[in-house]
């Protein structure tokens, strides 16, 4: 039993005339009996008595009316369902974030997600990029945030901003009595960096291969934090994201820019090359980057 059958129908009941039905229902008469017809065969009982150009209903037909504009009320109901839905914003949306992003973006984002979708849910994984890059190939993970470089030709990616490094050191630390500071300044200093899985640490430490700083790096971690800590109690300097400069109201550190070619990465949302993003994910990787944006206003 088809849904145009149904239509057909119904059709033919309130026109009285399997003619008009055709017209009404912008379909030819003898593909609209054929139809009918089929119908019929299916349930096993006739439902129109067939009298001259007229037609009327069999007990079966005046028995399936009722139950066929139901039907079909229910299907149209289900097609403008999806259509508010997605207007509205209902759904759910799955977004990663690499480790030193999702603490200094996240909370806003989501505070932001959820005042402007109520009905709609995130599933949220923090994780390296290459699981990222992972979860999306796999279509488990609709659209990551997280920095370049990305070299897989399975993934697109939307620049939303760029955030230097700055260079993290202890109150009172002998480089903050000179004026500017600059790269060779780094040369010969304890340096707390992150593991080399974190694609911070990696370009971190291009970064210090291109100036041929070779740090002496007396520490190695997998979070931003412990790198705070660490800094706050002179062990070392650090090179660090400003999203978490802007975001830390501890005091414990000092933050200053790198003099000339400053260091920076490119944060980036990411998803699958043939893979069409849904209203939740483009409006979710617009407030991520408004996020940012609104973190620059309030430092100034």
């Amino acid at each position: 039993m088809e849904l145009h059958q149904l239509r057909y129908f119904v059709a033919v009941a309130e026109s009285g005339g399997f003619s008009k039905a055709a017209r009404r229902c912008y379909v030819a008469q003898p593909s609209l009996s054929q139809q009918i017809i089929k119908l019929e065969q299916e349930l096993g009982q006739r439902l129109f008595e067939r009298l001259g150009r007229h037609v009327a209903l069999t007990e079966t037909g005046r028995a399936l009316l009722p139950r066929a504009r139901l039907v079909l009320r229910e299907a149209e109901g289900i097609k403008s369902g999806i259509i508010e839905d997605v207007d509205s914003g209902v759904g759910v949306l799955s977004a990663g974030f690499i480790p030193t992003i999702a603490p200094y973006l996240l909370p806003g984002a989501l505070k932001r997600f959820y005042t402007g979708y109520p009905r709609a849910r995130i599933s949220l994984q923090e994780n390296l990029t290459d699981r990222l890059i992972s979860g999306i190939i796999d279509l488990e993970i609709e659209v990551g945030v997280m920095s370049l470089p990305i070299e897989n030709s399975l993934i697109t990616t939307e620049t939303l901003f760029d955030d230097p490094l700055y260079l993290a050191v202890s109150p009172g630390h002998r480089l903050l009595k000179s004026g500017d500071i600059r790269a060779k300044d780094l040369k010969n200093i304890p340096f707390i960096a992150l593991e080399e899985d974190h694609c911070l640490g990696e370009q971190v430490n291009n970064f210090c291969y291109e100036r041929q700083i070779n740090p002496e790096i007396v520490c190695r971690t997998w979070n931003l934090s412990t790198i705070q800590h660490c800094v706050s109690f002179g062990n070392g300097i650090s090179l660090v994201p400003l999203m978490m400069v802007l975001t830390d109201t501890a005091d414990s550190c000092v933050y200053r820019p790198i003099k000339g070619r400053s260091p920076k990465r490119t944060v980036v949302a990411a998803w699958h090359r043939d893979r069409k993003l849904s209203r939740l994910a483009r409006e979710f990787i617009g407030m991520v980057k408004d996020e940012y944006a609104s973190l620059l206003e309030r430092a100034k």
